[in-house]
C-alpha cells in the first residue's frame, strides 16, 4: 500500500513536468507580432468620399489575415502588390457612417493573424482622407537579423528617402553576401537602375522644355517610387508647362487663322503637333486638319487655282464666274450671268417686249492635263416675259415689241396701259459642261448650257442650247 502511494506520487509529479513543457513548447510556437507606424507628415489619401487609406507592410514569408468588427467580420484589402520581398496590403476605409456605425468606427480595431503567431491588435482611429502606413513584423523574426536582409532593408530605406546612389550601393553589397536572395536582390539593383536612368532623363528633358516627355518619364520614377515627392512635384510642374504651351501655341495660331496669316498660324499650329498637344488633349484634335487646310490654301495660292472671268451669252451679256481648279484634286465654281433688263426689272420699268433673264449654274471642276481642266455642273434659267396672253397662247422665239405673231396671240380687248407690264415667268432647267484653260495669271473659259424647259410651250421662247465665253484671272 505504501509502495501504491509512492507510485502515484510519482506519477503526478511526472504529468505535472509533462504538461508544464508543453505549455512552454506551445507558448514558444506561437510567437508575437508587432507594428510600427511608418507614415510621413503631410500623407493624405487624395479622393473625394469620406475614406482613408491604410497600407500595411509585412514580409512576404508571413502572409496576413485581417479582421475588423467595424467593418462587418473579416475584410480583404483593396489590392495587394509586391514591394521587393515585402507584401503591402492596400485598404480603403469608410470614415463616416450613421450613427451607431459611426461608433463603431471610432473604435475601429484590425487583429492581424498570421500563422504561428498570436494575434495582433491594430487600433486605427482614421479621418477622412488620412493615408497611414504600417510594418507588421516578427521582432523574432532571425531572417531580418541576416546580413543580406539587414543590408537590403537598409537599402529600401535610402530608396524610399530619395538617395539612390546610396540605395544601389547598399543593394549591391547585399547582393555580394552568402545568405542573399539572387533573384531578388538582382531585381532589386535593376529597379534602381532603371529610376536613376528615368529620373536623369526626366531632368534633361525638363531642361530642354519638352515637357510631355519629361512628365512622362517622371510618371515612371513615380510608378517605381511612390515616395519620391521631388519626381512628382515634377511631374505636376510639367504636365503644367506642357498645357500652357500648347494652350498659348493654340491661341496664336487661331488668331493668326482668323486674320489670313496662315504661314505664321502653320508655325503655331505645327509647334502644337511637334508637342503632341493634339494626342493628349482632345480639344487639340482639330490642328491637323487645320494644318491641311492651311496647306491646301498655300497650295492654291501657288497654283493659282482660283479663277474669276467675266462671262458673256446671248441674251445675258453680264456674267461673272468664279471657281476653285486644283492640281491634286477636285475644285468647285459658280456662274451667274443675267441682262440689263433684269436690273429695269427691279424698278419696275419693264413692259411687253422686255425679256429679263438670268441664268445660275454651279458644279465641279477636275484637271484633265495642264493646262486644261473640265467643269460640269448643275444649273437653273429664269425668263421672264410681259403682257396679257390669250389662254393657251406664249411668246415664241422672237418676242419683242415689234413681234406681229406674238401681238396677234393677245386678248382681244388688250389694254397697252395696263395690260403691257403683267409679269410672266419661265422656268428651265439648265446643266452645263465646259473646258477651262488656265495659264499662269490668266484663265479662259467655254461651255455649253442645255435648258430643259418645265413647260413645253415656252421651249422656243426660251432656247434649248446656249454657249458662254469667259475671260479672267487665276490667282
Amino acid at each position: 500500500m505504501k509502495f501504491n502511494n509512492q507510485y502515484y506520487t510519482t506519477m503526478k509529479k511526472t504529468l505535472f513536468l509533462l504538461v508544464l513543457c508543453a505549455l512552454a513548447l506551445g507558448t514558444r510556437a506561437q510567437n508575437n507580432l508587432a507594428y510600427e507606424d511608418e507614415s510621413k507628415q503631410g500623407d493624405a489619401y487624395a479622393n473625394a468620399g469620406d475614406t482613408a487609406r491604410v497600407v500595411i507592410r509585412c514580409h512576404e514569408s508571413m502572409p496576413l489575415t485581417f479582421y475588423s468588427r467595424a467593418d462587418g467580420g473579416d475584410i480583404e484589402p483593396f489590392e495587394v502588390r509586391k514591394e521587393g520581398s515585402y507584401d503591402l496590403y492596400d485598404f480603403r476605409l469608410p470614415t463616416d457612417a450613421d450613427d451607431d456605425e459611426l461608433k463603431l468606427l471610432a473604435r475601429r480595431v484590425f487583429i492581424i493573424s498570421a500563422k504561428n503567431h498570436n494575434n495582433l491588435e491594430m487600433p486605427l482611429k482614421l479621418s477622412s482622407k488620412q493615408y497611414v502606413k504600417m510594418k507588421v513584423y516578427d521582432p523574432d523574426d532571425n531572417k531580418l537579423n541576416s546580413p543580406y536582409i539587414r543590408l537590403r532593408n537598409e537599402a529600401y530605406a535610402e530608396y524610399k528617402n530619395m538617395n539612390y546612389a546610396k540605395a544601389r550601393q547598399l543593394f549591391q553589397q547585399a547582393a555580394l553576401m552568402s545568405d542573399a536572395d539572387k533573384a531578388e536582390a538582382t531585381l532589386n539593383l535593376n529597379t534602381v537602375d532603371s529610376v536613376i536612368f528615368y529620373k536623369d532623363r526626366a531632368e534633361e528633358l525638363y531642361d530642354k522644355g519638352r515637357f510631355l516627355d519629361a512628365y512622362k518619364y517622371y510618371s515612371r520614377v513615380v510608378a517605381l517610387n511612390s515616395d519620391d515627392v521631388y519626381s512628382a512635384a515634377r511631374k505636376q510642374e510639367s504636365n503644367n508647362h506642357f498645357m500652357s504651351v500648347c494652350d498659348i501655341a493654340y491661341t496664336r495660331a487661331e488668331y493668326l487663322f482668323n486674320e489670313k496669316k496662315y504661314e505664321a498660324a502653320r508655325e503655331q499650329y505645327q509647334i502644337m503637333m511637334n508637342e503632341k498637344c493634339s494626342d493628349n488633349i482632345p480639344i487639340y484634335t482639330t490642328v491637323e486638319s487645320r494644318i491641311q487646310a492651311i496647306d491646301d490654301i498655300l497650295r492654291s495660292r501657288k497654283n493659282h487655282s482660283t479663277v474669276i472671268t467675266y462671262e458673256w451669252t446671248k441674251d445675258t451679256p453680264l456674267g461673272f464666274h468664279v471657281g476653285k481648279y486644283n492640281d491634286h484634286k477636285w475644285g468647285g465654281f459658280f456662274q451667274l450671268d443675267l441682262n440689263k433688263h433684269t436690273f429695269e426689272a427691279t424698278r419696275s420699268n419693264t413692259k411687253y417686249g422686255d425679256k429679263p433673264e438670268v441664268n445660275l449654274s454651279f458644279g465641279w471642276t477636275v484637271k484633265i492635263v495642264k493646262p486644261v481642266w473640265l467643269h460640269f455642273g448643275l444649273g437653273g434659267t429664269t425668263k421672264f416675259y410681259y403682257g396679257k396672253f390669250k389662254e393657251g397662247q406664249y411668246p415664241g422665239e422672237n418676242y419683242s415689241y415689234t413681234s406681229q405673231e406674238d401681238r396677234l396671240k393677245l386678248e382681244d380687248n388688250y389694254d397697252i396701259d395696263k395690260d403691257d407690264q403683267k409679269f410672266n415667268a419661265a422656268f428651265a432647267a439648265s446643266p452645263v459642261i465646259g473646258l477651262t484653260i488656265k495659264y499662269s495669271f490668266f484663265a479662259i473659259r467655254g461651255t455649253y448650257q442645255y435648258r430643259y424647259s418645265m413647260k413645253k410651250e415656252l421651249e422656243d421662247f426660251l432656247g434649248q442650247h446656249r454657249f458662254s465665253v469667259g475671260v479672267g484671272f487665276a490667282f
